[in-house]
């Protein structure tokens, strides 16, 4: 299955309700009754800084509803959390896990209702010191398809961590090569081993630069590389964008 299934199959009970004809493009935001969030923080990283995730959700309709906030962690443990929306309400929270989960560490975030006329619009960053990366959210699930994040740097001035959610009910290696930018020569690679329903994160030590990243997954994932700078920790989020000749 291509990206094409990431951005498009639950249109039909999402986007399909949306006034007017819009094209369709990688990252499009929806209002939807499902959303996954594929990575979330609250802990210390290098050199002290202090990563958490800022999320906003926001209610467009005129009824209320609550939708269920469930978190996956580097095991695969789920935790779940209900979110009551009045009709029109924003709800803003400064650490998502922390206020919703009361809990630290990484993972990913689904959010969902099972009625697709609950319609909810979500925005997401991790955000450390006076400095925020913006993390997409994705409407749409993943697929086994190999995907690829272009544009990583790693040297002096810059770092890039690698992440992906898996999205499967079985265990998921995630191989994840390392290619200059003529996509021939490979610099290295790491692989993620997730248990089902886990969300994991590495560093990559390979030295390159104007880089991409090649997922190759087992089973269902979202993967995603994140460059920081290594001076004020700002991050630049790239989302793997999926291709199958």
């Amino acid at each position: 299955m291509k990206r094409l299934i990431f951005l498009v199959a639950l249109i039909s009970t999402t986007a399909f309700a949306q006034s007017g004809k819009r094209s369709i493009a990688p990252n499009d935001s929806f209002a939807s009754n499902f959303q996954t969030i594929p990575v979330v923080a609250n802990t210390t990283g290098l050199g002290g800084a202090v990563f958490r995730s800022y999320v906003a959700i926001l209610n467009p309709t005129a009824s209320a509803f609550s939708i269920t906030a469930s978190f996956y962690d580097a095991t695969g443990t789920k935790k779940d959390a209900t979110i009551t929306l009045a009709a029109g309400e924003l709800r803003v929270y400064g650490n998502f896990l922390a206020t919703v989960f009361a809990a630290g560490g990484g993972g990913a975030v689904t959010l969902s209702s099972p009625d697709p006329s609950n319609r909810f619009i979500v925005s997401s960053q991790v955000q450390t010191g006076n400095f925020s990366t913006d993390v997409p959210v994705f409407e749409f699930a993943g697929s086994n398809s190999r995907s690829f994040a272009p544009g990583i740097s790693v040297n002096s001035q810059t770092r890039t961590n690698v992440g992906c959610f898996n999205q499967s009910d079985a265990a998921n290696s995630i191989k994840a090569t390392i290619l200059d930018s003529t996509g021939k020569l490979t610099i290295g690679s790491v692989t993620l081993n997730l248990a089902p329903k886990a969300w994991g994160q590495t560093g990559i030590t390979s030295v390159v630069s104007d880089g991409n990243v090649q997922f190759d997954p087992s089973d269902s994932a979202v993967c995603y590389a994140v460059v920081v700078d290594n001076n004020t920790n700002d991050g630049h989020f790239i989302s793997a964008a999926e291709y199958r000749p």
